[in-house]
């Protein structure tokens, strides 16, 4: 394993077509080792010609809060839209704990009074508990915590180097309990491998206090169908011939597919109350005076 710095070129980059408006990674790559992880890919994007760089070469921006620092305070109008963190790499993975850099966006951005997610696979965001509680005090916060399996043999053959599945669920519970509106991310499901396993994780997701689950089934994206089949073959290679035949050249299941493996995990999220829209983020009132926004624009334009 290998930790470099990187100096970061910019801190927000403006993202279309998804839930969020911005993304915000403080890392590149992720010792996590997903097999089925996307962004494994952009590691190609800077050089690294092995994907297996993506979780053996981690590239840290400690300049980057010092960065989107100034990138806010030079805009002048107010950021519109949710600002998601950890979208190609986990801001939580283990070298937060030493260098911090998550901690010291999301300090940035409550300053800001800025809405934000964050999307992890680790117990290490309860840290910033005291933080997120600020946030929410004014609806600026959402937490995701992504749990695909809960057997130990499926967890280690598909997510190696990520916390226990039951952390993960342990910290749904303590950020519930503090008030951060949290999610489930069941995603990806992979095709006669997890199937019984989101089951369980949606009936676990409940018990853990979680007021949302998504459901997501595995998207065959550059990079990914290279890495994972191989794998799987190796270990499930029923599985990997099933995935192969249903996909094909796809990146996506065909309809008709993608929806008998949806069905039975959505009536059960529906079942359990945890299809409910999410609420919208919100910015701090007094966010939109650091852009010199006058009085009677918050009091006709901000509600509660």
């Amino acid at each position: 394993m290998e930790y470099l710095d990187q100096p970061a070129k910019s801190a927000l980059q403006h993202v279309h077509g998804m839930p969020f408006a911005w993304s915000l990674n403080p890392y590149r790559g992720c010792k996590h080792a997903c097999l089925y992880c996307y962004a494994r890919i952009y590691h190609s994007y800077i050089g690294f010609e092995d994907p297996g760089d993506f979780d053996r070469v981690i590239l840290a921006k400690p300049d980057l809060p010092a960065l989107l620092r100034a990138e806010l305070s030079s805009r002048r109008t107010p950021l519109e839209g949710e600002i998601a963190i950890g979208t190609a790499t986990d801001p939580y993975q283990p070298i937060e704990a030493k260098h911090e850099i998550t901690r010291r966006l999301l300090e940035v951005l409550l300053d800001a009074g800025r809405g934000v997610s964050i999307t992890t696979k680790s117990p290490l965001v309860t840290r910033d508990l005291p933080l997120l509680r600020r946030f929410a005090a004014y609806g600026g916060i959402r937490a995701h915590l992504t749990v695909t399996v809960l057997d130990d043999a499926l967890w280690h053959l598909l997510e190696p180097m990520t916390p226990h599945p039951a952390g993960r669920l342990a910290a749904v519970r303590a950020l519930s309990d503090a008030g951060i509106p949290t999610s489930v991310f069941l995603a990806p499901v992979l095709p006669h491998v997890t199937e019984e396993e989101a089951l369980r994780v949606i009936e676990a997701s409940s018990a853990a206090g979680a007021q949302h689950v998504m459901i997501q089934p595995l998207r065959l994206s550059p990079g990914v169908r290279d890495w994972l089949v191989p794998r799987l073959r190796r270990d499930l290679p029923q599985a990997a011939n099933a995935i192969d035949r249903l996909y094909g050249a796809r990146e996506n299941l065909a309809p008709s597919e993608r929806a008998r493996l949806l069905a039975p995990l959505l009536a059960r999220r529906r079942a359990l109350g945890l299809d409910r829209p999410q609420p919208a983020l919100r910015a701090r009132e007094d966010q939109l005076t650091l852009f010199g926004v006058p009085e009677p624009f918050l009091s006709h334009h901000v509600s509660g």
